[in-house]
């Protein structure tokens, strides 16, 4: 007897809700709320990309949402790809598909109808207590999916006479049938995050334009290839950079409000003044860190712009010109306190995966404030969490810099320390 199977129509890596600004890793809403339901119930459980095939994922896709037995389609953020697979799979099938979201979701009016199970996510992690509750619903709305076929597509309930889609045994076997020489999507993406986090950025880089190659539309994708194509320094560091900004083009880092996209833009303008010392390139990373601070609130975007307005206050002549940059940034770091400290006394804070980041912040806007002694306590958290010894250093680097830079600060404007 054939196992029976669970397709899920879901994004994955981190994804902006738009309506919120919230920044959602929908890798863990799969791993921590839906797969392990299908492990226990010993069904085969599935998404896009771990679907082997050989380069138009849409083929199997669309073959797996018509055979399934279960589809569970995740539309948080209304990512636009989810959507419109649970559109072919209520067109396909009258039975046995669940939606689910995040509970901040602002449901569209078309889908207002529909039954949706909601979750609590945290933005880049998920809560044990929510896994545990939010898991145990599932699987009773799985075990009665199974059980009793009620019809559960908009489209067979209000088209009864409707007559379903079928495929002879001789398909069915075909679409079962898994071909063992083509890797799926998911293999080549581990295999690039592998090395991007190996430091093997020239190889991370040929991964993820493979990937683009299957899901050419994928945001997640086209930042980590710039992120590895600067980081790579080939054939040298400037022509490294204009190329991760020519694939960031893509993503119309003028126009967006992703705080990756817009952190991405800052970090490889603010590496280009660094190369050049040309100033126009300090004003962009600004420009950019500046919007994905204030639009998303992120702690990442905020301590950079920080960071550069100290930088800035070194290039201006005018004194006064110059101590409001410095006013400027030390304004934003207690803002960074305050988000960091919010972030932190929550009560979830130790499943968040970007704790690591936060604490990071946290102790450089501390060593900017002039408040060295309260990043004692934090330097053990950050050791702790470091996935390498490149994150500290690249850390212990950047606070040699802001040292001096607030040494040279003081010295030229006669400021009071």
């Amino acid at each position: 007897m054939n196992k029976k199977t669970c397709f899920v129509a879901i994004g994955f890596g981190p994804k902006i809700d738009y309506e919120t600004g919230r920044l959602l890793d929908l890798d863990k809403t799969f791993e921590y709320l839906i797969k392990p339901v299908f492990e226990e119930l010993d069904i085969e459980c599935f998404r896009a990309k771990e679907i082997r095939h050989s380069g138009i994922i849409d083929v199997p896709m669309y073959e797996w949402l018509l055979k399934a037995d279960i589809v569970v389609a995740d539309i948080s953020t209304l990512n636009p790809n989810a959507l419109y697979e649970l559109g072919v799979r209520h067109a396909l099938r009258p039975f046995s598909t669940i939606v689910i979201s995040e509970d901040k979701l602002r449901y569209p009016f078309d889908i207002n109808h529909t039954l949706i199970q909601s979750y609590e996510h945290l933005g880049k992690d998920i809560g044990i207590s929510e896994a545990r509750r939010f898991t145990r619903e599932l699987k009773k709305l799985v075990e009665e999916i199974l059980s009793n076929k009620k019809k559960d597509s908009p489209v067979y309930t209000y088209l009864p006479k409707l007559k379903e889609p079928s495929l002879t045994e001789e398909q069915i076997e075909e679409i079962i049938k898994v071909s063992e020489d083509k890797a799926p999507f998911s293999e080549l993406l581990e295999d690039a995050e592998n090395a991007k986090n190996n430091n093997e950025f020239t190889i991370a880089a040929e991964l993820y334009k493979v990937c683009l190659k299957f899901e050419p539309q994928n945001v997640f994708l086209r930042q980590r290839l710039a992120l590895v194509t600067y980081k790579s320094q080939r054939p040298n560091p400037e022509k490294a950079l204009r190329n991760a900004e020519n694939i960031l083009d893509e993503l119309f880092p003028e126009e967006t409000t992703d705080p990756e996209t817009l952190g991405l833009s800052g970090a490889i303008n603010k590496r280009l003044y660094e190369l050049t010392n040309e100033e126009t390139y300090l004003d962009k990373a600004m420009w950019f860190y500046e919007r994905g601070f204030y639009i998303q609130r992120d702690y990442y975007n905020g301590i950079n712009l920080a960071y550069l307005l100290t930088v800035k206050s070194l290039t201006v002549a005018d004194r006064y010109e110059a101590i409001s940059f410095y006013l400027q940034a030390n304004r934003i770091r207690e803002r960074i306190v305050e988000i960091c400290r919010r972030f932190i006394n929550q009560k979830e804070f130790k499943k968040r995966g970007d704790r690591e980041w936060i604490y990071q912040s946290l102790a450089q806007a501390y060593l900017g404030l002039g408040q060295e002694e309260k990043i004692n306590e934090i330097i053990p958290e950050i050791e702790s969490l470091s996935k390498g010894q490149f994150d500290l250093d690249t850390f212990k680097e950047q606070n040699r810099k802001l040292i001096s830079m607030m040494e040279d600060f003081v010295g030229k404007h006669n400021y009071p320390n």
